[in-house]
């Protein structure tokens, strides 16, 4: 049982979910926007899972592990695909349909036979996607939404890339660090999402 763990996964869970019923409410008919807020839906049930995990549910590890690997090499895009449509260019609902069927395959295959350095890539080019719409859609009224998008894309970056899960910092422990800055990140992108897509 890791209580800050659980309690760092529980504020994780709660910033993801209400990012998303914002975006969700924000949509209106825009299926890019709507898979953004799926994909941060899937973060917060991901980390509502880890909640139940590190209270010592560890029954909950075969649902859990598939759940929070799908919200990283599924959920992730799908927040990058809504920035993409929100600034690059629209992507209507059948194009929309298949790219998740594709990442929903490749999900599937990374899960059950490692396709290296897979996750981090997919991942990486969806934050790109989501830095290189807020730097153009800075300006006028939308500023201060793109500065949250670009802060949510770097908090994700320097989370997972620098933070990371394993060890710890002083007495703090990274994991817990790690669930603080996806929580802010998460928060972020969906401030950002909502206003820019």
């Amino acid at each position: 049982m890791q209580i800050s763990t659980a309690i760092s996964d529980l504020v994780l869970a709660i910033a993801a979910a209400w990012a998303a019923l914002s975006v969700q409410t924000s949509a209106k008919g825009n299926v890019s926007k709507k898979g953004g807020a799926y994909g941060l839906f899937l973060i917060a049930l991901g980390a509502f899972f880890g909640v139940i995990f590190f209270l010592g549910g560890n029954w909950i590890t075969p649902i859990y592990r598939p759940i929070v690997h799908i919200a990283g090499v599924v959920g992730v895009p799908w927040i990058g695909i809504a920035f993409f449509n929100a600034g690059l260019g629209k992507i209507n609902p059948k194009t929309w349909n298949l790219l998740s069927l594709i990442l929903l395959i490749l999900a599937i295959l990374d899960y059950l036979y490692s396709l290296g350095i897979y996750s981090t890539i997919i991942g990486g080019v969806s934050l790109v996607f989501v830095i290189v719409v807020c730097i153009r859609k800075y300006k006028g009224n939308q500023k201060t939404a793109a500065l949250y998008g670009i802060a949510g894309a770097l908090l994700f970056i320097l989370s997972g890339l620098v933070i990371g899960t394993v060890g710890s910092i002083g007495p703090i422990l990274k994991v817990d660090l790690f669930h603080y800055g996806l929580a802010a990140a998460s928060y972020c992108l969906g401030y950002s999402l909502k206003r820019l897509g």
